[in-house]
């Protein structure tokens, strides 16, 4: 956590705060303009500095939605060396799938089989919840 300074007081507030604790003003974070690189703050629709529309800023922070098909087509045809793992970003659970894989000289690869096909049959609601949007460092199943 760091500190930075609030909009409307000028005290110094935690950034993970949600409002000031001095004033009770909303904590509004900056970021930069990717046309000019000037600093702004989050909830401006155009850059002051040069005019471009700043919310495609804020959703360029954002990281890429992970596809439930190509993630199933990994996993089917790549399983047993978990590059579906690192397609979706958990590199500690692709290289963890290695290593079993490894050991156990590939049977392995049948488990990430049944793991695409329960890929390929979740709705992308579910594929979200259980394989993006979570906290976990690998989740196998």
């Amino acid at each position: 956590m760091a500190l930075i300074l609030c909009k409307e007081c000028g005290k110094e507030i935690s950034d993970s705060a949600a409002n000031c604790p001095h004033c009770g003003a909303p904590v509004v974070k900056d970021v930069f303009c990717k046309k000019c690189g000037a600093k702004i703050p989050e909830n401006v629709e155009f850059c002051p500095n040069c005019g471009d529309q700043s919310k495609s800023v804020a959703k360029a922070l954002i990281p890429a939605k992970k596809d439930r098909m190509v993630a199933a087509l990994l996993a089917l045809f790549l399983g047993s060396l978990g590059i579906h793992y690192f397609y979706l970003g958990k590199s500690t659970a692709g290289i963890l799938t290695i290593v079993i894989s490894f050991c156990s000289c590939g049977i392995w690869g049948i488990v990430m089989f049944v793991q695409a096909i329960l890929m390929l049959m979740m709705s992308d609601s579910d594929f979200e919840a259980k394989y993006v949007n979570t906290e976990k460092s690998f989740p196998l199943f």
